[in-house]
């Protein structure tokens, strides 16, 4: 068993760490919880919702610099169409973003948004998400109500029904485990979760058929009063099947590919996607169109 644990230990590594953009080489982030942008844009008549930014899991080393490079596109954008983007950093322990368990990221991720509120006097914010950053979006959209605190919700390879995993672990295969390294995650991801795993919960509230998932799942995602927008990647390796994990498949939600919208810029990754300027002009567009 203790073996089954430590080939677990490092499987797991191997498919949940892609989550995030590549790090920048810096000093760790304390582990304060959270990164709070400077709430000092305005908003204005024709912009009046700020736009939360949430990224994803990892963003191992310096957080901050990692979000505002992952996200710059999208920031730079909203700026020059006269909005109010707010980077923020959630669910961090140790040099590790969006780690903490995805029902203790969405609280933080409500607090936050009621400040940014309170602060710019604004009815409602939009929140443009990232990954497992979608997922703490929906449970705090869902869950913890707070649909009458955003117009929008605009996600990027967005975590919805979970990952499986396989096209990272295809191939590989394990002793004594008939069903392979997706088998193993999920037989021991439970029994190891406040232990071995305590560090990644954000991380396995990821996986296909998590609580998390299901709760978040369960009756359908979507609230009314929001408007819901998906762009994933057919060349996401993270987040499988492709298109599959991440479509809202509801009424009235945009469900797009990025290589069916812009087939003249190629095959977008997982971490890449956000940083592609053709993904920037699709958030805009959700963001700004009627």
């Amino acid at each position: 068993m203790r073996e089954l644990r430590i080939h677990a230990c490092a499987l797991l590594a191997a498919v949940l760490l892609p989550l995030c953009a590549a790090p920048a080489a810096a000093a760790p982030v304390s582990a304060a919880g959270t990164l709070e942008p400077a709430i000092d844009c305005a908003t204005g008549p024709d912009r009046p919702n700020p736009v939360v930014l949430l990224g994803g899991f990892g963003g191992v080393g310096d957080i901050g610099a990692t979000l505002d490079k992952q996200l710059a596109g999208i920031t730079t954008g909203i700026r020059a169409a006269g909005g109010c983007p707010l980077i923020f950093g959630y669910g961090i322990i140790g040099p590790v973003h969006a780690a903490a368990p995805v029902p203790e990221s969405a609280r933080q991720v409500e607090e936050f948004v009621d400040k940014v509120l309170a602060t710019t006097g604004a009815d409602r914010v939009d929140i443009v998400a990232h990954s497992s950053g979608a997922l703490v979006a929906d449970y705090y959209v869902k869950l913890l109500h707070g649909d009458s605190h955003v117009r929008r919700m605009v996600q990027l390879a967005p975590v919805t029904r979970g990952t499986t995993g396989a096209t990272l672990v295809a191939g590989l295969d394990i002793p004594g485990v008939p069903g392979g390294p997706a088998e193993l995650i999920q037989e021991v991801a439970n029994p190891l979760r406040d232990t071995v795993f305590a560090g990644l919960r954000g991380a396995l509230d990821c996986l296909a058929g998590s609580e998390v998932t299901r709760e978040v799942l369960a009756g359908g995602v979507t609230r009314p009063g929001v408007r819901y927008a998906v762009l994933a990647a057919r060349g996401d390796q993270v987040l499988t099947p492709p298109g599959t994990a991440s479509f809202i498949e509801e009424p009235g939600v945009v469900n797009e590919f990025f290589e069916d919208r812009y087939p003249g810029a190629g095959v977008a990754g997982h971490a890449t996607l956000p940083m592609q300027p053709d993904a920037a002009h699709w958030v805009l567009e959700q963001l700004f169109s009627e």
